[in-house]
């Protein structure tokens, strides 16, 4: 048997599909309709044919289809038609296609995807499901308390097959959460191996993650979500999974850490009561002059927030309320600055001391006086715990004994503070809280000034930190005309210029080894806590309720005028007051955050030009370096009182809005 040559191969191939009268005599007649699109969509369908070949005659568009499925050829194509040449010439096809289909490169790549795409599109869809932790159910709760690395456990009643409780427990941590009909009905939440110091705010715990967990009246079981439960069990669940038992459990050194902040927190409480020249000021006054000045005010299991934080800065702090009800808003609504304390691995927070257990980091008498020389006053009596030692557990080599050679080890645990809301400051606060024994953790290895941290680039746009930036802002400020009751809006241009980029960081999380590193950096938070707000309330808008909703009047005035008053107002020369009294307010604002922040303000006053120059220093408070807008002329208050300069940093203080005390500085002070 003879083998097929190449030749013969092909000349059979290049005779199927004929019929006998096309093998005869090879005449084939073209259809009347005939296009590119239709023959390329036969060509490259994945079915194929269904018809036979003795169907399919053949035209210039099925013969470029089969030129493009047929071997590789460098022979020339020629259409029979302008449309088909510009169909494939839209599809960049050339004279020189070959079975690559080069010509089809920008196809092939919008559906071509990599490896790395494919994982990249998986991982933003699994951050986008991880935002959610589903829903509050017996299955959602269980799948959670599993995932936080706990063991679960349930029990029915025996008197109601609906009813069941699911009971949590970790080395130092049991949670008994009871449903009915996969709506939870109570929270018990106890640390049986823990000191009294810890299981006294264990009802307070559980009381959050019951309403973390409860339905709301007129809510449904289908919308309520374990989203702040799970933030709040998490933190224990933290702190559980960290502990070593017996001889490490953070719960109690999280405690201690409350008890000695506590003490410290009612010394100064008495402090401020004895001070006569407070004599008379309210306990809301003396609450926040502690809060913002000294110490910070420790809470445990408040806010709806299960743990330890510290609270150290609040808006608003001198504006007090005047009756019940404006003090029930308030406390709903201010904006509190805090401090989270718990515990987190050692390795991965930096070079600090590793975690103590003790309720003595302050003396009894909270102060002392210093035997160096260096201080000239008393000063906190901070002390120094004996470190907290464990049983060494190296897996490699237990029950050999090995164990009892090694000893007790310190804990690979370090005391974890994360900063609620985060704090944007300088670079150079940043290396000094790093040089004072804090390990920091920067979230953003990228270099970026300070303005650009409160103030965004928008994405896109061009910035170089070494030329000087601009940021407008067009505000409606409300003030209170002199003489009267009500208010009115003002226009104003608001313009911030900073000429010298500083360099800045976001203060989010840091270890520490000794509750003295936060309070010692207080002040400073609360130096760039006031400017990032004085900042945001001058050039950012904030959404808000309408005039309407507040019941205030409408700030749009109908001025009802004749032909002949508006030919008037045409015909003269000087522009009315009362058109001028109309214009926008221009108030420029120059920022400058090194050596310390500060301020120039410029704005219209008296016919002339105001120029105030201020310092935001430590807690703070507003230096007014320099000003010309306080003179003999208004030097005497209307109620007599002597005006200092001092009055104007703390009106600025009080305000927390540059815009509003310029309105009060123009109306006030004139």
């Amino acid at each position: 048997m003879a083998t097929p040559t190449p030749t013969a191969m092909k000349h059979a191939l290049s005779q199927q599909g004929r019929t006998p009268s096309q093998s005869q005599h090879g005449a084939v007649a073209t259809p009347p309709v005939s296009t590119p699109f239709s023959a390329a969509h036969a060509a490259f369908s994945p079915h194929g044919p269904r018809s036979s070949p003795q169907q399919v005659k053949k035209s210039p568009a099925t013969g470029t289809a089969a030129t493009i499925l047929g071997p590789p050829s460098n022979m020339a194509v020629n259409f029979d038609s302008p449309s088909a040449a510009a169909a494939f010439g839209a599809l960049q096809i050339g004279s020189g296609m070959d079975l690559n289909l080069q010509g089809l490169g920008g196809l092939a790549s919008l559906t071509r995807s990599t490896e790395d795409e494919r994982a990249k599109r998986l991982e933003e869809v699994i951050a986008i499901l991880g935002r959610s932790q589903g829903m509050v159910s017996e299955a959602g709760l269980e799948r959670l308390a599993k995932r936080l690395g706990l063991e679960c456990l349930w029990e029915n009643d025996m008197g109601l097959e609906s009813k069941r409780t699911l009971i949590v427990a970790g080395s130092a941590l049991e949670l008994l959460v009871v449903f009915s009909n996969n709506i939870v009905q109570s929270v018990a939440l106890a640390f049986p191996e823990s000191a009294d110091i810890v299981n006294k705010h264990a009802e307070d715990a559980g009381r959050i993650l019951l309403d973390d967990l409860k339905l709301a009246p007129n809510q449904s079981p289908l919308t309520k979500k374990i989203d702040s439960f799970a933030a709040n069990f998490s933190r224990l669940a933290i702190l559980d999974k960290l502990s070593i038992t017996p001889g490490l459990n953070l719960y109690e050194a999280v405690a201690g850490i409350y008890e000695s902040l506590s003490r410290l927190h009612s010394w100064e409480m008495q402090k401020v009561r004895e001070d006569p020249a407070l004599n008379g000021k309210s306990s809301e006054c003396l609450d926040n002059l502690v809060l913002c000045t000294r110490g910070g005010k420790p809470a445990m299991n408040s806010r709806d927030r299960v743990g330890l934080s510290l609270e150290y800065w609040k808006e608003k702090r001198l504006q007090l309320p005047t009756n019940p009800q404006m003090s029930a808003r308030m406390a709903k609504t201010e904006k509190i600055w805090s401090i989270l304390i718990a515990c987190a691995p050692l390795r991965d927070m930096g070079v600090v001391g590793p975690v103590r257990i003790s309720d003595k980091w302050i003396g009894v008498d909270i102060e002392k006086m210093p035997l160096d020389g260096m201080h000239t006053g008393p000063m906190l009596d901070w002390l120094e715990p004996d470190s907290t030692f464990v049983p060494s557990s190296d897996p490699t080599k237990a029950g050999s004994g090995a164990d009892v050679l090694l000893g007790p080890r310190l804990p690979d645990v370090a005391f974890h503070a994360t900063f609620d809301p985060p704090v944007h400051i300088s670079h150079s606060l940043w290396e000094q809280i790093g040089q004072s024994g804090c390990g920091l953790i920067a979230t953003d290895m990228q270099l970026r000034t300070f303005d650009s941290l409160v103030f965004p680039v928008a994405p896109g746009t061009t910035y170089d930190p070494s030329e000087p930036r601009t940021i407008a802002c067009t505000k409606k400020v409300e003030y209170t005309p002199p003489g009267g009751i009500s208010w009115a809006l003002k226009t104003h241009v608001n313009t911030l210029y900073i000429y010298k980029a500083v360099y800045g960081k976001t203060l989010s999380e840091l270890s520490f080894s000794h509750p003295h590193h936060l309070i010692n950096m207080l002040p400073y938070l609360r130096q760039y806590a006031f400017l990032s707000t004085l900042l945001e309330n001058s050039f950012k808008e904030k959404p808000g309720p309408s005039a309407a909703a507040e019941g205030k009047p409408s700030t749009t005035a109908i001025e009802t005028t004749t032909n002949q008053d508006d030919f008037a107002l045409f015909m003269e020369d000087d522009v009315p007051a009362r058109c001028k009294a109309e214009e926008p307010l221009k108030v420029d604002v120059t920022l400058n955050v090194h050596p310390v922040p500060r301020l120039q303000i410029v704005f219209p006053f008296r016919g002339a030009t105001a120029n105030i120059v201020l310092e935001i220093q430590e807690n703070g408070h507003v230096h007014i370096e320099s000003q010309n807008v306080l003179d003999e002329r208004n030097s005497i208050a209307p109620n007599g009182r002597l005006r200092r300069v001092e009055d104007l940093g703390k009106c600025l203080e009080t305000i927390e809005d540059i815009g509003k005390w310029c309105e009060f500085i123009r109306t006030r002070w004139v």
